[in-house]
Parts: structure tokens; C-alpha cells; sequence
């Protein structure tokens, strides 16, 4: 080996030495990522714990991936992915967030071989702390620590394979590798829409290499990538009126407004790539408009336009600079919200810069590797400032990474940036009332309707939670205001149903029930829920129907098996009755009151030894349970057994001194025991409304 091709050797090593250390620090900043969960109420839910289309990997699952629309997007290949974790690892978080992390480094590494080959390995500084500042950035952690950004992930991905096929493709001309660009640019499209901008960004490319771009072979070259682009254009439209509708805004503005909007998001989504300050994982439109802010909407759309025209104009003069700055613009225009789509009520969303932060980074890493190439002092200010700036982009993202660990953490951070933001309360509200959380829920929601009361959501919610607590009149009203505003929405109607059957408007819940089951047939709960209504009303014929159809929609309810176990056993079916209490069981083994019902069952047809086996068993699993200790005292008075009978009964009255039956059954069992002061035992079951013991009093206490 000479002299020269040593050197190269050696350079060459030394510079992939230093990728590898970048990775390696990319992958500490992001290591919390593991402690991560999922965000349930912010598309989580969504895209893994709910989502059909991941729970399996087969022939028929994989081309329903790609014959759907979903969640507002057409992305198989996303679906396929997660689907990869669910196979792997369920529901376990720690693997989708390896995945994503994996990805990250990937996409970094990516960055660095794309940079290097559009320098033609002129340059290894710039490649080198572009990817580094691509791998570390704290507007990058949106993508990365978000599960439902997977999509983002895997268009970076095809998106920058793509790029260093085409590059391959233009230094060697070989026509697999202009094949294999293609390829992968349908690959990114299959994994998120946003990759159409491809297309424009290599013919960006053609102008760094100097290429005759209006060539008629150039021109040959673009016309798949561009048809592409324009076919998944149309779809990505299309997928998304699946879920907005015609309108794909929830905020309504003058195509004026959005420009503005769209100027000021541009050149704010510069300044934090550059410098992380109040970053958020959610960016509300204005709620107000002042003079103050319209100005700085207007001076901040004209830096933009001036931005993007001078690096058009300066292009030959300082092409890297001009290159990034054009790079970024192409690939956030579509994204800027300047056409409401994407939509939502959002002003700019961190993850729409993950590709085009290549381009600013880029702008950055030049003006370092200007800095280190001047004098010696200047030089190592320039290192050193590199390192400061690093590590402090190091520790921004590092400590920042935890709040996407759960919804709590995350609509907090939301909240502390923007305490006006009502859906931030709503959602916070709602995990606050899965976690139980009754106190803090209700808080969350009132300042969520205190913010703006048009929330059908906070309204729902909240009347949840008084539902919880109790509170069924302000339930109502809550549910009254939630229907007016979203008249049409089933589990609301299903949830006011609910509401009304506690405060004995049974009819009016019979309605309700009805009207969400017309909206939506499938919903097992309203069919329980209905079914019991029923059964109150005396129907048990109707109340078996709607259980037996909860329990086929959903096999396994508990709720409908048991129900329909204590209608069967109104009804005089008792093996019926006898088989729910037994599927009940077998679905929770510790169902104590399905235990207790079937020795009910079993006593009616005269077991009374399996009555007391399936008594001893509801007991043994609930101590406190009185129903179970009365019914066992209740059979063991007709037994015989009238001292087991007492202790029973006993035992079921200092459980609870509302329970009619049991004082009855103490009179009668101490009349049989020769124990005649029973009278206080009789009245008191009469007073509690057995009629029976009426008779008694007359035989007993006369």
C-alpha cells in the first residue's frame, strides 16, 4: 500500500469512527425514549392498541393493509410495520420504541452518506455534523418517542435511500440504480404521502450537479417520479376526506389567513431547528388577533418569500447554503397548512420538519465548518462553540424526551405552553378518569369548558365522571349539551341512556338505547345495558335477547353471560341459568355473585349440596359478600340446619342491616331453635317491606 492510498485508508476510518460516535450519542440523548409508554387519547390508540389492521401477519391481513384507508391515510407499509412489533411484542411498548429509535439511527446514518455523496467526498466535516445535528435534534423527538410517527420514520427512511440511489444513479448512469430510486420513492409514498415532494427534490439535485434539467433525457428521467407523485397526491386527498369530510379544516380561514399562518410557521420551524425553545407537542392556531401579531404574521411571510427567492437567485454563487435553504422549502411546503392539508387544528406539528431539517442543519454545519477552516483562534472558537451548541442541543433533547413517556406528562407540557389550549384539558381529563382520578378529571374538564364550551368531548367526559361520582342530574345535563353538539354520536346517546336509567327514566333510556343501536349495531354494552333495562321492566324474555346478542357480538362479556344467567333464572330456567353462571365463571373465576347465583339455581332444583359448594365458593372469594351469606342461611333454614342458618344470617346482618330477607328468616330460625322473642326481627323485616313476615307478626307477636 503507498503513501497515498494509506492516507486515505487511514482518514477514512478515522471519519467513520466519528459517525459511529454520533450514533452512539444520538442513541443516549434518546435512550429515556425506552421508559416511554403509549399516548392513549393522541392516535395511539389509534394506530396500535386499537388497530385492527396490526394484530396479525398473513396473506389476507397484509393486503387489507394495502387496500384501506386509515386514520385519514394510505399508508401499508406503516400498518405493516407496527404490525411487525405487535407480532414481536404485543402491546409492550419498550418494542415499538426500539423500532422507532432503530429507525432514527438509521435515518441518521442515511443523512450522512446522502450529504457525502452529493459533495462527492469533497467534504466529510459538513456530512458529518449535519448528521450529528439531524441525529440529536430536539424538534426530531415529536417522530422519534411518538409511536403513531412511525409513518415519519419509514418515509425518512425509503425518502433518503431514494436520494443516494438517484445520486448513485447520475455519477454512474447505470439504469437498476435510477430503478431502485424509483422503488424506494414508492416505498416512502407507501409509508407516509409526504414523500411526494421527492420528486421536486431531485431535480434540485440535477441543479447542484449542473445538470441540463431541461434535457430531454432529464426531462424523460422525472416523468415516473412526478406521475407518482401526482397519483399519491390525489389518494393522500382522498384518504383524508375518509375522516375530515369535504372540509378537511377544523379551524376555518381565508386562504389570506393561511398564507400568513404558512409564512409564520416557516420561519419559525427554522429558528427551533436551530434553537429548541418552547417546543410542544401541539401548536394551536391564534385564538386572538392583534395588531401586534398581525404584523409579526406579515414581516414573517415576507423573510420567508425573501428567504426562498434570494437562494434561488444566489444558487450558483453558494450553492451548499442556497441548496439548503431550497431543500428545507421544498419538502415543508406541502405541510405548511396553507391548503389544510394535512389537516387539524394546528398551526406547524415538530415532526413535519424531520426531512427538511436536513437542509437547515445543513445551512448550520456550514457555517461551523466556515468557522474551523479561518485562523487558529478563530478555529478553535468555532470547535468549541460546536461543542457547546451540541451539548446543549444534547441536554435539550434529552431531558425532553421524558414528557412524551404518557398522556399525563404530555398535555401537562401542553398546558404549561399554552393553558389556553381546551383540548389539552379534555384529554388530560380523560386519562384522569381512566386512572380513577375522579377530583382532577372533573377539574381538567371544567377548565376545558371554561376555555370553550363547543367541545362535544368535554361535555361527554365530564358528564362521565359525575357519573362516577354519583352525580347523575349533572350527568345529564352534561350529556343534554354533548348531544346538542354532536347529535349523531352513538356513544354519547349510549352514555345518556345510561345516565337515565340511574334516575329512573326508564323509558327515556329505553329511547336512547335504541337510537345509538340504530346508529351503531354493534355495541355490546348498549345491548347489556338495554337487556337490563328489560329485566327491570319484567321483560326477561327481551332482556335474554339483548344479552344473548351482546354475548355474541363481544363472547367475552361477563356481564352479558351473568345477566342473562339471573334473567333465565326469573324465567324458571334453571340448567339455563345454571350454563351463564358457569360461562361467567369460566371467563372470571372470582365472579362471586355469578357463584352465589348458581347456588340459587341449584337450590331451586332441590342440590342443596351443590347450592352450598357454589355459596362456600362465593364466601371464600368475597367475605363481605352478605347476598351469598344470606342465600346459604336462607337454604339452611329449609335444611334444617337452623343454628348454621342463625350464624349465617347473623353474619349477613352485620354486613348489611338494610336486608329484609335475613331478619325474616332470623325470626323463623329462632322459632325453630324455642327461641319465641322474635318480634323485633319481624317488624323490622316488615318495616324494610317483606310482606311476608306480616302474617307472622299476626301468628307471633298477638
Amino acid at each position: 500500500m503507498n503513501k497515498s492510498n494509506l492516507l486515505t485508508f487511514v482518514t477514512t476510518k478515522k471519519y467513520w469512527l466519528w459517525l459511529l460516535l454520533i450514533l452512539f450519542l444520538t442513541f443516549l440523548v434518546y435512550l429515556p425514549i425506552l421508559q416511554n409508554g403509549f399516548l392513549k387519547t393522541w392516535d395511539d390508540n389509534r394506530y396500535v392498541l386499537e388497530n385492527p389492521y396490526i394484530q396479525k401477519i398473513n396473506p389476507e391481513a397484509i393486503g387489507k393493509m394495502f387496500t384501506v384507508f386509515y386514520d385519514g391515510h394510505y399508508h401499508p407499509l406503516t400498518l405493516f410495520s407496527l404490525a411487525l412489533d405487535h407480532h414481536f411484542g404485543g402491546l409492550t411498548p419498550e418494542i415499538y420504541h426500539v423500532h422507532s429509535l432503530i429507525l432514527h439511527l438509521v435515518n441518521t446514518l442515511l443523512v450522512f452518506v446522502f450529504l457525502q455523496l452529493l459533495f462527492r467526498k469533497k467534504s466529510r466535516f459538513i456530512p458529518l455534523v449535519t448528521a450529528f445535528l439531524f441525529g440529536i435534534s430536539t424538534t426530531h423527538i415529536e417522530t422519534v418517542a411518538w409511536v403513531s410517527e412511525r409513518k415519519n420514520l419509514l418515509f425518512a427512511l425509503f425518502f433518503f435511500a431514494s436520494l443516494i440511489s438517484y445520486i448513485r444513479f447520475i455519477e454512474t448512469e447505470k439504469k437498476w440504480l435510477y430503478l431502485t430510486s424509483l422503488l424506494l420513492f414508492l416505498l416512502s409514498i407507501l409509508s407516509k404521502s409526504s414523500a411526494i415532494s421527492l420528486a421536486v427534490t431531485i431535480v434540485l439535485i440535477d441543479l447542484f450537479f449542473r445538470r441540463e434539467v431541461f434535457s430531454r433525457r432529464v426531462i424523460l428521467e422525472k416523468i415516473p417520479f412526478f406521475l407518482l407523485a401526482i397519483i399519491f397526491g390525489v389518494v393522500a386527498v382522498m384518504a383524508q376526506k375518509t375522516t375530515w369530510g369535504e372540509d378537511f379544516s377544523q379551524v376555518q380561514y381565508s386562504f389570506a389567513g393561511r398564507i400568513l399562518f404558512s409564512g409564520y410557521a416557516y420561519i419559525v420551524y427554522i429558528v427551533k431547528l436551530i434553537f429548541p425553545y418552547r417546543m410542544s407537542g401541539f401548536y394551536p392556531y391564534p385564538t386572538e388577533s392583534t395588531s401586534v401579531m398581525t404584523a409579526v404574521y406579515i414581516l414573517f411571510t415576507l423573510l420567508s418569500i425573501i428567504n426562498v427567492v434570494a437562494a434561488i437567485y444566489f444558487f450558483r454563487q453558494s450553492r451548499i447554503s442556497t441548496f439548503g435553504v431550497l431543500f428545507f422549502s421544498i419538502n415543508i411546503f406541502l405541510l405548511l397548512k396553507m391548503f389544510e392539508v394535512p389537516a387539524g387544528d394546528y398551526i406547524m406539528a415538530d415532526r413535519y420538519a424531520y426531512v427538511p431539517s436536513v437542509g437547515i442543519l445543513l445551512i448550520l454545519a456550514r457555517g461551523f465548518d466556515a468557522l474551523t477552516r479561518r485562523k487558529l483562534l478563530i478555529k478553535y472558537m468555532g470547535r468549541a462553540i460546536l461543542i457547546i451548541y451540541s451539548l446543549f442541543i444534547m441536554l435539550q433533547t434529552f431531558n425532553r424526551v421524558p414528557v412524551w413517556e404518557d398522556d399525563i406528562s404530555f398535555f401537562s407540557d401542553i398546558i404549561l405552553k399554552y393553558p389556553d389550549t381546551e383540548m389539552a384539558y379534555t384529554n388530560r381529563g380523560a386519562v384522569r378518569k381512566e386512572n380513577h382520578e375522579l377530583k382532577g378529571a372533573l377539574s381538567d374538564f371544567n377548565k376545558a369548558l371554561e376555555t370553550g364550551d363547543k367541545d362535544y368531548k368535554a361535555w361527554s367526559n365530564r358528564g362521565a365522571v359525575y357519573i362516577d361520582l354519583g352525580d347523575y342530574s349533572n350527568a345529564l345535563a352534561d350529556y343534554q349539551q354533548a348531544i346538542r353538539l354532536k347529535p349523531g354520536h352513538p356513544q354519547i346517546l349510549a352514555d345518556y341512556g345510561f345516565a337515565q336509567m340511574q334516575t329512573g327514566d326508564l323509558q327515556g333510556a329505553f329511547e336512547s338505547f335504541n337510537k345509538a343501536l340504530e346508529l351503531k349495531s354493534f355495541n355490546p354494552d348498549v345491548y347489556v345495558n338495554r337487556g337490563t333495562l328489560r329485566y327491570k321492566a319484567g321483560d326477561y324474555a327481551g332482556a335474554i335477547e339483548d344479552y344473548s346478542t351482546a354475548s355474541k357480538q363481544d363472547p367475552e362479556n361477563v356481564n352479558a353471560c351473568f345477566n342473562r344467567g339471573l334473567a333465565r333464572l326469573m324465567s324458571k330456567d334453571l340448567q339455563g341459568a345454571i350454563d351463564d353462571f358457569l360461562s361467567a365463571i369460566k371467563l372470571d373465576p372470582s365472579h362471586e355473585q355469578a357463584w352465589s347465583n348458581m347456588g340459587v339455581a341449584w337450590s331451586r332444583l332441590n342440590d342443596l349440596s351443590k347450592a352450598m359448594e357454589c355459596y362456600d365458593k362465593a364466601i371464600s372469594l368475597q367475605p363481605d359478600y352478605f347476598e351469598a351469606w344470606l342465600n346459604r342461611g336462607i337454604d339452611k333454614y329449609y335444611a334444617g340446619d337452623f343454628s348454621g342458618s342463625l350464624t349465617d344470617l347473623n353474619r349477613t346482618i352485620e354486613l348489611n342491616n338494610g336486608m329484609a330477607p335475613a331478619y325474616y328468616f332470623r325470626a323463623m330460625a329462632n322459632l325453630k331453635s324455642g327461641n319465641q322473642q322474635v318480634c323485633d326481627d319481624l317488624e323490622k323485616a316488615l318495616s324494610l317491606g317483606f310482606q311476608a313476615a306480616s302474617e307472622a307478626i299476626q301468628t307471633y307477636c298477638k
